[in-house]
């Protein structure tokens, strides 16, 4: 039975009428339906996801497109996968950058770009981190302390507590480590000034690692700007997974549009005592061949 022209003007002008539930229990009803029937969620969700932010995010949908009946609540979810595999998605990418951002790859990589690989000078994880700036300034000074010895091979104990006060206090630190005296520790050397000789080149190689930072700094962030990007194989998988998610979403949201049109097209207006409500034409019809 095809409907009159008056019948069609009639049921376009209250189409808006039946867009769902205005109300706030209504909608929150509305809401709650979603989660009720949760088609999809048993078998979405990772391990290490979040179920109430799946159904956090399905509610809201449900309250935005007011869906009514269980075909339009499952077009709804359809269209809440979609969007949550979207954000799993970034996810994925963002999880393999930072992969890549673990300091063992970005010291591969600064070794590379500086052929330091097989080297005895490759650079290593402790490098990324900051030199303290005490430490350095105090390698500094115990080396120019050093070189401003006069004789430092005729050194006494009362000598290098008033002359070389900074190699003293490390001397002292050792020993107090050992349970020792200071003249008791140098005696395990060899020679007593060997243990200044071994400090100064301890100093000297900290300045030198020091000295290196700013350039191992620099490199780091140019390993991590190529890092950033996904290599080709990989970019091209989830740029081919993001259009095939894009497609799912289109075509739920073409659906429940067709389908809501659908449901508006065959409201027809039924006199009551009061005035006139609204029904579903195909919904009476099928009463009506019972």
């Amino acid at each position: 039975m095809s409907l009159s022209a008056a019948q069609m003007s009639a049921n376009q002008a209250n189409a808006q009428k039946s867009t769902g539930p205005l109300s706030i229990e209504g909608k929150q009803k509305v809401a709650s339906n979603a989660l009720k029937h949760g088609l999809f969620s048993k078998n979405l969700l990772l391990t290490d996801e979040d179920p109430h932010a799946y159904h956090q995010l399905l509610g809201q949908l449900s309250l935005e497109l007011s869906p009514i009946g269980r075909l339009e609540h499952t077009l709804i979810e359809r269209i809440a996968v979609s969007l949550w595999r979207q954000q799993r998605l970034i996810r994925a990418e963002t999880a393999t950058i930072e992969l890549e951002y673990k300091p063992i790859h970005i010291v591969t990589g600064i070794n590379q770009e500086l052929n330091l690989s097989f080297s005895d000078n490759a650079v290593t994880e402790d490098d990324l981190a900051e030199f303290d700036q005490d430490h350095y300034q105090w390698c500094q000074a115990v080396v120019a302390e050093f070189h401003s010895m006069d004789s430092p091979d005729s050194t006494t104990i009362a000598w290098l507590v008033k002359s070389a006060p900074l190699m003293y206090q490390q001397l002292l630190t050792d020993a107090e480590e050992e349970g020792q005296s200071p003249e008791q520790y140098l005696q395990e050397f060899n020679n007593p000034n060997d243990f200044f000789i071994s400090l100064v080149r301890y100093c000297q190689d900290q300045i030198k690692k020091a000295d290196k930072k700013p350039l191992i700094f620099e490199i780091a962030e140019l390993v991590k700007s190529k890092r950033s990007i996904l290599k080709e194989k990989l970019r091209e998988s989830l740029a081919k997974y993001q259009v095939m998610l894009d497609n799912e979403l289109y075509k739920a949201m073409k659906a429940l549009r067709e389908t809501q049109d659908w449901r508006y097209k065959t409201l027809t207006i039924v006199p009551v005592d009061n005035g006139f409500d609204l029904e579903n034409q195909s919904t009476s019809l099928n009463a009506a061949a019972r």
